[in-house]
């Protein structure tokens, strides 16, 4: 995936500088972008066959590089010429612009030849492939992984443990969120793997000696969209101006996923079928009340994730996140699902602070809203820009790249001023929340009141609570 974000000029964070291609910098011929397992084997064959990596320009799902002098004497009608890496180097409308261009040209059924000329050669990206079939995810995912660490390794991998027991269920993510480059790489088609394939990787799973019974995850970018088809398909593909999570058409039926897990917990040896990749709240339609009572019932042990990444209405908008209100309607039914539990269950929510077009007053508001709720978490992702997402051609350029307009940015001491206004109850914040709350106007907030994020000195009393508010 590191290459795969890297094939056309970008925005390096931590250098803080345009950096041309992977490929005009790195001795490589060609590179496969996405998930390229079909890519790989008709490379392999076609190497095997004789033909030299140079030549292999032909292949969907793949980027090259020509010198200058082949590149002038190409025709090149049909390719979308982006401007190039001079010219985005220096001139952060020309970034914005070329962003735009080849971000349109990544639908499989649509998509064009991309290139991008550098100074000593021309990067060429070929049009997406389609996905994978169900039929071919599933002989991927059923091919005999060990499920095991390479015998290289000699001390123990604490990430692999969370993962080990876990079953990836399918690809593809149509939420658009604009931090996210996941739809750069997997693509917005949602690709399902089949039920009975699911199962069978369940069932060599519990044939293993050290499988405890359960399993911590069916997933992928958000459980719930397994067989939503969403993204859409042949003949017509993803709308080009629109987005999938909005569309009437999208089949937000989330009754094959309750029967995928029904069959699972059936499986000799299983004895929890768990949910740890989280869910999208948004696809759950109000009146169904037996999804989220299920997976709640049987497949969140104590905490259920969820993602609304802020609540301000402008910030919401530009992450490409749905508005306030739909996140509280599922709160709300989440909460009325634990009246009378002897054991309750929480909601972890993830925000991101930092982000392109928040203000302090932006996460003073969601700093508040954290407080009123009593979801105050320890997961906040302060935006660090990565490779092609929306978010980071925001964050270098100063503007939509759809648009052109100008978008406020966050940068240096105030990123850390909006970070600690999240984690306002760690006494090492306390200098940066005075200085968030009063650059914002809010000095109200700085006291001993129950509503007060901050006390208002060190060696005062905290701020009393409301009753009934968690700790």
């Amino acid at each position: 995936i590191e290459a795969s974000l890297r094939r056309f000029a970008h925005y390096d964070y931590w250098s803080d500088a345009v950096r041309q291609a992977i490929l005009a910098d790195a001795p490589a011929d060609l590179l496969v972008f996405g998930m390229g397992e079909r890519q790989v084997v008709g490379i392999a064959d076609r190497l095997a066959a004789g033909e030299a990596a140079g030549a292999l320009t032909d292949i969907p799902r793949t980027a090259y590089r020509v010198d200058l002098k082949t590149w002038r004497s190409m025709d090149q009608a049909g390719y979308v010429v982006l401007p190039g890496y001079a010219e985005v180097k220096e001139d952060r409308h020309a970034y914005a612009r070329a962003f735009a261009l080849h971000y349109n040209e990544q639908d499989p059924l649509r998509g064009r030849k991309v290139a991008q000329p550098h100074p000593k050669t021309v990067i060429i990206q070929n049009p997406p492939a389609m996905p994978l079939s169900g039929a071919e995810l599933d002989r991927v995912y059923e091919l005999p992984y060990t499920r095991k660490a390479h015998p290289s390794y000699t001390e123990p991998i604490p990430a692999l443990e969370p993962v080990r027991f876990s079953v990836v269920s399918h690809r593809g993510c149509f939420g658009s969120c604009s931090f996210c480059a996941l739809t750069h790489h997997q693509g917005r088609i949602i690709q399902s793997r089949s039920i009975d394939s699911i199962v069978r990787e369940v069932e060599r799973m519990a044939a293993m000696p050290d499988f405890g019974g359960v399993i911590q995850d069916v997933g992928g970018p958000r459980a719930n969209r397994w067989g939503t088809h969403g993204g859409g398909g042949e003949p017509a593909g993803p709308c080009p101006d629109r987005r999938c999570i909005d569309c009437p058409t999208l089949d937000r039926s989330h009754e094959e996923q309750l029967r995928l897990l029904d069959r699972l917990r059936e499986i000799p040896g299983v004895k929890r079928v768990f949910i740890a990749s989280g869910i999208r709240y948004d696809l759950i339609p109000p009146e169904d009340r037996e999804y989220l009572a299920r997976i709640c019932a049987q497949h969140v042990s104590g905490h259920l994730k969820v993602a609304p990444e802020h609540i301000s209405p402008r910030v919401s908008a530009c992450m490409g996140k749905p508005p306030r209100e739909v996140f509280d309607a599922f709160r709300e039914r989440f909460e009325a699902l634990q009246t009378g539990k002897r054991k309750r269950q929480y909601l972890v929510p993830y925000f991101i602070s930092g982000h392109p077009g928040c203000t302090i007053e932006d996460m003073v508001e969601l700093a508040e809203y954290v407080r009123d709720t009593g979801l105050y978490t320890e997961q906040v992702q302060d935006f660090t820009p990565t490779p092609m997402s929306i978010s980071t051609t925001i964050y270098h350029t100063g503007l939509d790249p759809f648009t052109l307009k100008e978008v406020y940015v966050p940068k240096g001491r105030e990123k850390r001023v909006q970070r600690a206004l999240m984690h306002y109850r760690d006494p090492e914040n306390y200098a940066l929340v005075c200085e968030g709350l009063r650059a914002a106007g809010r000095e109200d907030l700085i006291g001993n009141a129950w509503n007060c994020l901050v006390r208002e000195k060190r060696g005062g009393a905290p701020p009393a609570r409301r009753k009934g508010q968690r700790s």
